[in-house]
Formats: structure tokens, sequence, C-alpha cells
């Protein structure tokens, strides 16, 4: 198995994404993301499109589920366990239109091969979640049998991604898979746009302090363009009312993760937010 070796410290607070940006640089030089499938395990070449699932919907946002062992930005990190083969049974009873999985081992308490079991288990479109910093990562998104790959602009505006940002989704492209660029403030949109994305996902969180700013994230989707790239409204979506906001802004997408894994019917949750969060 890829383990990555720990560190000293868990990622946390104000200075999380730096962090998380270190981390990812000393798993990659530990050879985490060196990842090939077992020579038993067999992984389709083609994969389902993240954008098309997206699009599927037309009354009510599609609902991306998503995959974690732990939520830092919510007090109490820990979230209730659920295995992989869980979570594809539930995301397919709950109606899910794609799944989202986070391999980061240090913060998320993710991995490489949880990520391929759940690719493995489900006809849906799964999303590589990560701090993507370079190709060598999204090769090993292939390997694992990813539809996506979530790409920051922030990351690529404080120069700490390899490539630039248009070279990153080229490189996506070139390995079979979409991207999905994610912004978190206005700044933040022209060099995305002009790196022509499949998806663009708005989080409300601020990956730096981790707090939540619900009304930025409504700004920044009044200023992305509608009807031509998806957008996912990411992150503090907990109940209807939330849906319903982003829905009216444009989102042709929500993904839910802390709130869905907490919640003691799951599923029933999710068919909630698919059914009351569409406006009249």
């Amino acid at each position: 198995m890829n383990e990555a070796p720990t560190s000293a410290g868990t990622p946390a607070g104000r200075h999380f994404l730096s962090d998380i940006v270190r981390e990812v640089r000393r798993v990659t030089a530990l050879g985490y993301y060196d990842y090939m499938p077992s020579p038993s395990v067999t992984l389709s070449l083609a994969r389902p499109s993240l954008s098309a699932a997206l699009r599927s919907v037309e009354s009510s946002p599609a609902v991306i589920l998503e995959l974690k062992h732990s939520s830092p930005g919510y007090g109490d990190d820990a979230v209730p366990e659920m295995s992989a083969s869980r979570f594809v049974r539930v995301a397919r009873t709950a109606g899910a239109q794609a799944l989202s999985v986070i391999p980061q081992p240090e913060a998320f308490g993710g991995s490489l091969e949880e990520f391929a079991e759940v690719a493995r288990a489900t006809p849906l479109p799964v999303l590589f979640k990560d701090f993507v910093l370079s190709v060598e990562q999204m090769e090993a998104a292939r390997a694992c049998g990813a539809s996506a790959v979530l790409l920051l602009a922030r990351l690529s505006l404080s120069l700490d991604m390899d490539l630039p940002l248009a070279d990153m989704v080229e490189s996506a492209h070139r390995l079979g898979m979409e991207a999905v660029i994610e912004v978190h403030s206005s700044k933040e949109i022209d060099i995305s746009l002009d790196a022509r994305p499949d998806v663009i996902g708005v989080n409300a969180r601020d990956l730096e302090s981790l707090t939540v700013d619900a009304a930025g994230a409504l700004a920044v989707f009044a200023e992305l363009p509608h009807g031509t790239v998806p957008l996912v409204a990411m992150s503090g979506i907990r109940d209807p009312t939330a849906v319903q906001r982003y829905q009216r802004a444009g989102a042709d997408g929500i993904l839910v993760g802390t709130a869905f894994l907490r919640n003691d019917d799951p599923e029933s949750f999710v068919r909630s937010l698919r059914v009351e969060g569409t406006p009249p």
C-alpha cells in the first residue's frame, strides 16, 4: 500500500493550505504518488464524464457526494467512519450523480487505495479531490480510475503548481480526465476561465483560514458565466435552504461531504437536498 509516512503535526488552523502544500511535497518526494494498481485489479480505461453528469439533472442541482475521514475546519475534525463499499451503496440509494474522494492521508485520512476501491465499485464519475501540484499526482489519479481531477486556482496564482493552470488542465485531458478548477474569490476567475476547464467549483471555504463565507461564494457565482461550463457549489452545504440559494445563483451541482457523513440517515438527507432544495 502507498501509505504516506506521518509527519509531526496535522495541518490545521489559519495556515492550513500552506501546510498542506508542504505535506504534499513531502509525501511526493517519499513516493506516495508512485501508484500502480495491483495486477489483479481491473480499472476501466473509459471513465464516465463528470461534466455530463452535472448536466444530466434539469430540475435541481446534481449531487456530488464526498468521502473523507476527517473534516478540518469543523472544530471536531472527526466524521463518522464510512467504508468505501458503504459509501458507494449509500450514493447509489440516495441517487447521487457523482462522487468525490479525498486521497490526502495526513489531514483527511484518505488513501490512493481507497480512491481506487471506490472507482472500481461505481459506474459514477469520481473526482480526485486532492491538492494537486504536479502531473505526477494526476498520473496517480488516472491509475486510480479518476474521471476528473481538482485543480485549485489559488495554488496556480501562488506559483505552487509545477505548471501554469492551463497546462495542468491540458495535462489532465491528455491523461483522459476532465479538469475541475476550484475558485474562492473573484481574483481567481479570469485565470480559471482562460484555462478552459470542464467544470468550475466555487468553494465557500477559505482553505488557508478554513472559514466559510457563503455570501462571498454567491458573489463569485454572480461573476461567472452561466450555461457554458457547469458550476458546482462546495463547502458548508447543510440543508435545503443552502441548496436553494446556490441553485438561484446558477449552480448546476452541489458537493456535500461533512453534513452527509455526519447525518444519521445519509440517504434521506441527500434526497431532501434534491427534492426540498428545488425552488418552486
